[in-house]
C-alpha cells in the first residue's frame, strides 16, 4: 500500500511536467463467483480485496448484482456473482507514462540509449559493466528492470514468462467512456474465464475497449514467442468472452497484440541484489499488476542507489521469498 499511495502522487506530479493525462480515476469493479473462484490465483477475490481495503483504510463498496448492472450498464453481471467497487481505482496510460518518465529523466541530465540490446552484465568489486550491442557502460550501481529478459541477465532463474493476448474492440462510447464507466477485474469460475475490461480514456490512441484474458499454464521464451493473433482467435474470443458478458461492444476488433507477463509462482515482486554482487539490483515488479506501482518503486530504487532514505524494499528480498 505505501507504494500504491506514493505512485498515485507521483503520476500526478509527472502529469504536471507534460501534456498528457497519465492517471484516469475511473474506479474499479472486482467481480468473481459468489462462492469464489476455483482457481487458487483468484479465490474469493472480492472478499480478499475488501479485506485489504479495510486494513488500509480505503473506501470499498459491496454491490449486489442488480445494483451493479444499473450503475454500470456495460457489464452483464450475473445474480450468482459477487461484486465490489473501489472508488480510488483507475487507469494508468502506460505508453504515455514511459514517454513522460524518459523525458523527465533527460531534463534532469540522464542519458538514454534506446533500441539497444543488453547482452550481459559483468560484476566487479567496484561496480559493474553493462555490455550492449552498441558498447559497454561502467557504473558503481546498476539496476536491472528487464521484464521477460530478467532471468537471462541475472540469477533470478525462477521467474516464469507467459504469453498474453490483448484485444481492442469497437464500442459505444456513451457507455464505455472512462468518465462514465469503471475498469473491471472479472474472475470467472476458473482461470480460463478471467477478463480484464478497460474503459476508454479520452486520450487513448485507440478509442476502443481494451480487453485482456490471462493464462499462466503455458510458459514461453521472449526470444521465440509467437506475436501473432489470427482473425479466428479474435472471433472466438469475442463469441466466448465478450458477447456473453458485455453490452455495447461490437464484434469489430480494431487491434490485437501479444504481450509478455513475467511472474513468480506467488505473484510477489522480486527486488534484491545479485548473489555475487551488492552493486547490481534486480527488479521484477511482476507484470500484470506491477506497472501501476512502478513510479514509487523506481523512486525508491533510485534513492537506494544514491544512498538516500526510501520506502522499505525489504519484503521483496529473496530471503522473504522462495529462492530465485
Amino acid at each position: 500500500m505505501p507504494f500504491a499511495r506514493r505512485s498515485h502522487e507521483l503520476w500526478r506530479e509527472l502529469e504536471l511536467e507534460g501534456d498528457e493525462p497519465l492517471l484516469h480515476d475511473t474506479g474499479g469493479l472486482i467481480i468473481c463467483p459468489a462462492a469464489g473462484d476455483t482457481d487458487e490465483r483468484w479465490g474469493d477475490f472480492v472478499g480478499a480485496t475488501e479485506g485489504v481495503a479495510q486494513r488500509a483504510d480505503l473506501d470499498f463498496e459491496r454491490l449486489d448484482p442488480a445494483m451493479a448492472r444499473r450503475r454500470f450498464p456495460g457489464f452483464r453481471i450475473g445474480d450468482h456473482e459477487a461484486v465490489g467497487f473501489e472508488p480510488a481505482g483507475g487507469l494508468v496510460m502506460a505508453e504515455f507514462a514511459v514517454t513522460a518518465h524518459l523525458a523527465a529523466a533527460r531534463r534532469r541530465g540522464a542519458a538514454t540509449h534506446v533500441n539497444t540490446t543488453v547482452t550481459g552484465i559483468d560484476t566487479a568489486s567496484s561496480g559493474a559493466i553493462v555490455r550492449t550491442d552498441r558498447g559497454d557502460h561502467r557504473a558503481r550501481r546498476v539496476v536491472v528492470c528487464a521484464g521477460p529478459w530478467t532471468a537471462s541477465l541475472s540469477d533470478a532463474r525462477r521467474l516464469r514468462v507467459t504469453r498474453q493476448e490483448v484485444y481492442w474492440f469497437e464500442a459505444d462510447l456513451d457507455i464505455w467512456h472512462s468518465e462514465r464507466n469503471a475498469f473491471a477485474i472479472w474472475a470467472g469460475a476458473e482461470m480460463a474465464d478471467y477478463l480484464g475490461v478497460f474503459a476508454v480514456p479520452p486520450n487513448a490512441p485507440l478509442q476502443a475497449v481494451k480487453l485482456v484474458p490471462e493464462q499462466f499454464a503455458i510458459a514461453t521464451d521472449p526470444a521465440t514467442v509467437d506475436r501473432t493473433i489470427s482473425d479466428n482467435d479474435a472471433e472466438r474470443f469475442f463469441e466466448t468472452m465478450v458477447a456473453p458478458r458485455l453490452n455495447g461492444v461490437t464484434n469489430r476488433c480494431v487491434n490485437r497484440s501479444v504481450c509478455l507477463y513475467t511472474n513468480t509462482t506467488d505473484d510477489h515482486f522480486l527486488i534484491d541484489t545479485l548473489l555475487d554482487s551488492e552493486n547490481v539490483t534486480v527488479v521484477s515488479a511482476c507484470s500484470g499488476h506491477g506497472f501501476k506501482h512502478s513510479a514509487a518503486i523506481g523512486e525508491a530504487l533510485a534513492q537506494q542507489a544514491t544512498g538516500l532514505d526510501h520506502l522499505d524494499l525489504e519484503p521483496f528480498r529473496r530471503n522473504h521469498r522462495q529462492p530465485w
